[in-house]
């Protein structure tokens, strides 16, 4: 099969390849945001100038996607395309999203994932690192004059009692620095990601007992953030 092997600074980071066939892409941006769309990438806590790379594919109805990560400038992306027998193993697998017989998408509100917000007056990638590749990162550096770190596990869940439980444990485990380094962060918050549409009528998200317990081992926060529909309601 044709296959992608994805280089950052001459460091092999993956081999993606979804078999005989499908699509594999890699993709290498810039976007820097000004006025409203800056505000509004804040509000989210999203960085208003970036640069990534992503590395995904899809096959048999599965997105998959190997490499996210965040660029500096003197960053070097080199794409060799070769053939090979295997390719390594994903680390984020999801379904296409299933379509009507009309061809539209079919929304209905859902749970998405719990993404892990910090922000602190020091560096926070020491912290990152520390949590080990269980952790993507979504996006770790300057927001202001803040440092922020934008986290998920790499694994996904249905559950997000079971996320949020995960990635407690993962802080619990930090070594005695990096452990300073997080009670030292003015927020930590553990953030339920809720895409809206415009079905069901009401959607209910609760935790149990034992997360809210674990979140607090840790001096930490539990926030929801709702993603507003981009479709209306069908006739």
């Amino acid at each position: 099969m044709t296959v992608f092997d994805v280089y950052v600074n001459d460091r092999k980071c993956c081999r993606a390849g979804v078999g005989a066939d499908g699509v594999l892409t890699a993709i290498v941006n810039w976007v820097k945001l000004t006025g409203p769309a800056a505000q509004t990438a804040r509000r989210l806590r999203q960085p208003p100038e970036e640069s990534r790379i992503h590395v995904g594919g899809l096959s048999r109805g599965t997105h998959r996607s190997w490499l996210e990560r965040n660029l500096v400038v003197g960053d070097r992306v080199t794409i060799a395309i070769a053939r090979a027998g295997r390719a390594d193993r994903p680390s984020r697998v999801h379904p296409e999203r299933a379509t009507s017989k009309r061809g539209s998408r079919r929304e209905e509100t859902t749970f998405l994932n719990v993404d892990l917000d910090i922000q602190s007056r020091s560096p926070l990638d020491p912290l990152v690192k520390a949590l080990g590749s269980s952790v993507l990162a979504l996006y770790v550096g300057r927001e202001g004059r803040r440092h922020v770190a934008h986290l998920e596990l790499a694994t996904q869940s249905p559950s997000p009692d079971r996320l949020i439980r995960r990635l407690v444990a993962l802080v619990q485990r930090l070594p005695r620095a990096e452990r300073h380094l997080w009670f030292r962060a003015h927020h930590r918050e553990f953030n339920i990601g809720i895409q809206a549409a415009a079905s069901p009528f009401s959607y209910d998200l609760s935790l149990d007992a034992a997360t809210v317990r674990a979140v607090a081992t840790v001096d930490a926060g539990i926030g929801i953030t709702v993603y507003g529909s981009t479709t209306g309601p069908s006739s």
